[in-house]
């Protein structure tokens, strides 16, 4: 648990030392250990380190990766750029092909900018899952990304065609006991008008602080004042706000 603890909150060095410390003391490691370690190996950019815990569970422990061993494993070498060792470590799995598996490289590929290999794998997802609308969100993504607005658009299209809906993305932020829901550029709130008061003060602060909006996150086809319209209403912010 105190690894685990240590994993989920980016310590990834002090995951480590805790693992260590078990060995040390005799304690048997698990599967869900593993998962623990190989996700703080992922955080902390060790790939080295991972690769090692990653073989030790079968040859040490007799432990048999499973599916999400497997998947902190292409987050792992995905984060480091390594993305041709994270292919062949999917190509070369000892079970049946997952979209959970190929969804993940799929994120790997957004990240790099990998467009190749990104529509490669998006194929593969189509196959597998026709109706999973983060596929086609992040295959448009990774056009948009690139600049190339026109097959973005066609993804887009695609994904009409087929009756695949993408689910709105939402923040949640508890005040009193009670959970508040935003979506981007939300005006359902009973405290609307106040929300964006207080949210526009905060980003003339910001702007003073010097602050500038990364326009390059926004991936739409759109004039620069609208991309910054869209990074300042997105759901995060109208939490933070409210």
């Amino acid at each position: 648990a105190m690894i685990a603890a240590y994993s989920h909150n980016g310590h990834g060095k002090g995951a480590l030392e805790l693992f260590r410390q078990m060995q040390l003391n005799g304690v048997e490691p698990n599967e869900i250990t593993f998962i623990s370690i190989l996700s703080a190996c992922s955080h902390a950019g060790l790939v080295d380190d991972g690769w090692c815990y990653f073989v030790s569970m079968s040859r040490d422990y007799a432990i048999t990766p499973t599916l999400a061993h497997f998947l902190c494993m292409v987050d792992l070498l995905g984060r480091a750029g390594e993305l041709d060792q994270a292919e062949n470590l999917v190509n070369t799995m000892p079970f049946g092909p997952y979209a959970a598996v190929w969804m993940s490289m799929l994120g790997v590929c957004k990240i790099h900018g990998d467009v190749e290999r990104g529509v490669h794998t998006a194929e593969l997802v189509f196959e597998m899952h026709p109706e999973a609308d983060a596929s086609f969100v992040l295959l448009s993504n990774i056009f948009a990304a690139a600049g190339k607005w026109d097959a973005a658009a066609k993804v887009r299209r695609m994904m009409k065609d087929k009756g695949v809906k993408k689910k709105p993305g939402c923040s949640c932020i508890e005040v009193k006991n009670t959970v508040h829901e935003f979506v981007a550029e939300d005006t359902l709130h009973p405290q609307n008008e106040e929300i964006y008061a207080e949210l526009e003060r905060l980003s003339r602060q910001m702007e003073v602080a010097g602050y500038v909006p990364d326009t390059e996150a926004v991936l739409h086809d759109v004039e620069e004042v609208s991309k910054r319209y869209m990074l300042c209403y997105h759901s995060e912010r109208l939490a933070i706000a409210f």
